[in-house]
C-alpha cells in the first residue's frame, strides 16, 4: 500500500502523480482532456516544426520542443503545447522534467474536440505569463492567427495563410 507523504494542494501536483502520457493538460488548476489529434492536425504540426527547426539551426538561436512536453506557467497550469521555441537567453527555463516559465514562441494547431482550450483559455495563461508571440493555426485552411505580446497584453495581427511571422526570430516561415 503506498502513502501519500506530502497532500497534493494544486491540480498540478496531482498531474505530477498521473502515469507519463496521460492526456491532460491543467489550466487554472482545472484539468483537461487532450484527445489524440487527426492526421491533419500532425501533417500540418509536423511541416511548421520542420519550418522552425531548420530556422533555429540556422541562427543557433535556442530551442524547438513540441508535444508532449510540460510547459508549467506558474503553480496552476502544465500545458504541452503543440510546438514551441525558448530562445538561448532562457534555456535556463529547461529542466529535466519540464520547462518552468513561458517560452518565447507558442503555436498551437486547432483540433475539432478543443478548439476552445486554445483560442481562450490557453491564450489567456500563455499572455499572463509572458509568451512574445503566439500563432494559433487552422490545420484545414492553414490560416495562421498571430498574436504579439505588446505592453503584457496580446494584439491580433493580420491573418496569415501558410506561414508564421515572427518578430523574435527576425523571419517568415513558410509551412
Amino acid at each position: 500500500m503506498s502513502v501519500l507523504l506530502n497532500k497534493p494542494k494544486t491540480m498540478v501536483d496531482i498531474y505530477r502523480l498521473l502515469p507519463e502520457g496521460t492526456p491532460i493538460e491543467v489550466i487554472r488548476n482545472r484539468f483537461y482532456m487532450s484527445p489524440s489529434p487527426n492526421l491533419q492536425h500532425f501533417e500540418v504540426l509536423d511541416k511548421i516544426v520542420d519550418a522552425l527547426k531548420q530556422e533555429v539551426k540556422k541562427q543557433k538561436s535556442g530551442k524547438v520542443m513540441y508535444a508532449p512536453v510540460d510547459v508549467f506557467l506558474g503553480d496552476n497550469n502544465a500545458v504541452q503545447p503543440d510546438v514551441f521555441f525558448i530562445s538561448k537567453e532562457n534555456e535556463k527555463l529547461i529542466n529535466a522534467d519540464g520547462v518552468y516559465g513561458a517560452p518565447d514562441i507558442v503555436v498551437e494547431v486547432l483540433s475539432p474536440k478543443n478548439k476552445n482550450d486554445d483560442l481562450v483559455k490557453k491564450k489567456a495563461e500563455y499572455e499572463k505569463f509572458g509568451v512574445k508571440e503566439y500563432f494559433i493555426v487552422e490545420p484545414s485552411d492553414k490560416s495562421v492567427i498571430t498574436y504579439y505580446l505588446q505592453d503584457e497584453k496580446y494584439i491580433e495581427q493580420r491573418r496569415t495563410s501558410n506561414r508564421l511571422v515572427s518578430k523574435v526570430l527576425k523571419k517568415s516561415l513558410a509551412f
